[in-house]
């Protein structure tokens, strides 16, 4: 008894945890897709519909029984004692009942045999997350994101391809292709070499699946301009944009100290660095915001470092500027659902302190070595939206409160309530600083 009650406890609790975002979605219906794709909410409203379902099938059998097969009340009232030694009355009261226990059954046979369809066609899924596997059947909002590509058969082979291929591109084959180095959303990045000035340059490539997307072009042009317009110590320099048969190719410095995100895999770093990080990050992005930028997809992967310990912010192919021409296509979710802002996982507009929340989610994982949401990607979303982040200090409890309190503005749910400018967490972090140094 007592086991059964520790069960149906541990549900009730679960249910009541996934009735929490409730209000946030009768507020902003659009949530409601992202909320109810969460595997366990929709495990939890099948079993719930399922148990409402089963309970009102009895009245509703009872209900089409007596519409089928009416008693008369009249009679009944009139003269009980003999209609109920009537054959005629027996008769009908058994066939009522056979009725009754028919309607029923077949209620019950619709009802679990729905639930068990439901759930054979969710198994596949769950092995698939357990084993590794694409999810690509399950319907998702529709993301940008870098780490797509790595699971792309198509992209992957390409990628192959090109790193056992010499090629040349520019003007008189300037640049030599040496190697291709990584793989993004919309793009391959290799190692090249400039042979009139004679350095080593990476060249970012639009993939040939998306050069042809008119959209996706302006993207990457997009980014040229935007690196172009941007010089800060912190962002990624490029030193040309190549068509070359119709081809568009970035030419940008080369970085060999791999990405943050690579440092992170190794362990969470220590608190001073991950300070230093975070300022010298939000210092390029404080330059970025004054051109009129917004970088959208901050996230450990965008950060590469030199050889020598410095580090910039790379990526800015879905960066939005105000005087932009550039549309985004509607129910066209850009970034990484890692690290999106609530605002930006809703499809709502965004401005700079969008990036303050995605830094904020690069520097609580830097801090702790996990992210505060994790989920398949409809999940994750949902949680920026509606669930608040932990502390950093519940995963190591060496992080400081000062700096969990920094940590936590820059998360907080509503755009008004974080630091309103890059410059402002600047001295915010400045100020932790000096504390850790007295």
């Amino acid at each position: 008894m007592a086991l059964y009650m520790n069960v149906i406890s541990r549900h009730c609790k679960t249910l009541v945890t996934a009735a929490k975002p409730l209000p946030l979605v009768v507020k902003k219906p659009q949530l409601l897709k992202l909320w109810l794709l969460n595997p366990a909410k929709a495990r939890i409203f099948l079993f719930t519909g399922l148990l409402v379902y089963l309970v009102l099938s009895s009245h509703a059998s009872q209900a089409i029984v007596d519409m089928w097969h009416p008693l008369d009340q009249g009679s009944l009232k009139t003269g009980v004692m003999e209609l109920l030694n009537s054959p005629i009355l027996r008769k009908l009261q058994n066939l009522r009942e056979v009725r009754y226990w028919q309607l029923l059954s077949l209620f019950w046979i619709v009802g679990i045999s729905i639930a068990a369809i439901i759930l054979l066609l969710d198994l596949p899924r769950s092995i698939g997350k357990g084993e590794g596997l694409s999810t690509q059947s399950i319907p998702q909002p529709e993301v940008a994101q870098d780490t797509r590509a790595g699971d792309d058969i198509a992209k992957t082979q390409q990628l192959d391809a090109a790193e056992n291929k010499t090629r040349f591109v520019g003007q008189n084959q300037r640049y030599r292709i040496d190697k291709a180095i990584a793989s993004g959303g919309a793009g391959i990045v290799y190692r090249a070499e400039d042979t009139t000035l004679g350095r080593k340059v990476a060249l970012k490539e639009l993939l040939e699946d998306v050069a042809t997307d008119a959209e996706q072009s302006q993207r990457f042009k997009s980014e040229a301009r935007a690196l172009a317009m941007l010089n800060h110590p912190q962002i990624l320099p490029i030193y040309d944009l190549l068509e070359d048969s119709g081809h568009f190719w970035l030419v940008m410095e080369l970085l060999n100290g791999g990405t943050l995100n690579d440092k992170i895999r190794a362990g969470a770093l220590d608190q001073a660095r991950s300070i230093e990080i975070t300022s010298g990050i939000a210092s390029g992005l404080e330059c970025a915001h004054q051109q009129g930028f917004v970088h959208r997809d901050i996230k450990p992967a965008n950060i590469l470092f030199a050889s020598d310990g410095s580090f910039r912010i790379t990526d800015f192919g879905i960066a939005k500027h105000g005087a932009s021409g550039i549309k985004t296509s509607h129910g066209l979710i850009l970034g990484s659902p890692g690290y999106m802002s609530p605002e930006q996982a809703a499809g709502e507009a965004v401005d700079a302190r969008s990036d303050i929340y995605s830094l904020g989610i690069t520097t609580f994982q830097m801090l702790t070595g996990e992210l505060p949401f994790q989920g398949d990607v409809s999940s994750v979303m949902a949680q920026h939206i509606t669930q608040e982040p932990p502390l950093p200090s519940s995963i190591d409890t060496s992080i400081a409160e000062d700096l969990d309190r920094v940590v936590l503005k820059m998360l907080a749910k509503k755009p008004e309530a974080r630091f309103q400018s890059m410059a402002e967490l600047i001295d915010a972090l400045d100020n932790l600083s000096l504390s850790a140094a007295r």
